[in-house]
C-alpha cells in the first residue's frame, strides 16, 4: 500500500511520457547529425586540384563535395520533371 500523503497520489506515472520521450529523441538525433557532420567538414578541410575545363584550381575538398552533391540533386530534379513530361505526354 501506498502512504497517501505521497506526492501525486496513486495516478501519477513515474519516468517520462511520450511527449518528453519523443522531445529526448529528436534533440539526441540533432546533436548526433550535427556533430557527424562537424567531424565530416574536419576530415574533408584539405586542399585539393580540381580540374575544370580550361582550368585548375586548389579548392577545399568539402565544397568540391557539397558542390557535386547539390550539382547532382539539381540534376536529379530536372531529369524527374523531363522524364514526367514525357510520360504525360505519350497518356494524351
Amino acid at each position: 500500500m501506498s502512504a497517501p500523503d505521497q506526492p501525486g497520489g496513486p495516478d501519477r506515472r513515474e519516468g517520462l511520457d511520450e511527449e518528453q520521450v519523443r522531445r529526448i529523441a529528436l534533440t539526441g538525433g540533432v546533436l548526433l547529425v550535427l556533430i557527424l557532420a562537424l567531424v565530416f567538414i574536419v576530415e574533408n578541410s584539405r586542399q585539393v586540384p580540381v580540374s575544370f575545363v580550361f582550368f585548375t584550381a586548389e579548392i577545399s575538398l568539402i565544397w568540391v563535395i557539397v558542390l557535386s552533391m547539390a550539382v547532382g540533386a539539381a540534376l536529379g530534379v530536372v531529369i524527374k520533371r523531363l522524364v514526367r513530361r514525357r510520360v504525360l505526354q505519350r497518356e494524351d
